[in-house]
């Protein structure tokens, strides 16, 4: 294993452990599991969230974010060092 594989993996751990714990933060809005797999009719309307809520839910877009791109660079990293 290179030094990037090893670097590569754990920020992908570390993202991944941040994604689930800021999940695990935001609030439903009384929606339940029904709302979180359906979506609900209101589900993007950010005027009902509070300010805590809307950073939290701009942190995991964030972190999202990061996790795709990191995935992404480490199978390109890793198809061109095999």
């Amino acid at each position: 294993m290179s030094v990037i594989e090893i670097v590569g993996g754990a920020i992908l751990l570390v993202v991944s452990a941040v994604i689930i714990l800021l999940t695990l933060m935001q609030h439903t809005h009384g929606q339940g599991l029904a709302g979180a797999i359906n979506g609900g009719v209101g589900g993007a309307n950010n005027a009902r969230l509070t300010p805590a809520d809307q950073m939290l839910a701009k942190v995991t877009r964030i972190a999202g974010i990061v996790f795709f791109v990191v995935a992404i660079l480490a199978c390109v990293f890793a198809s061109r060092l095999a």
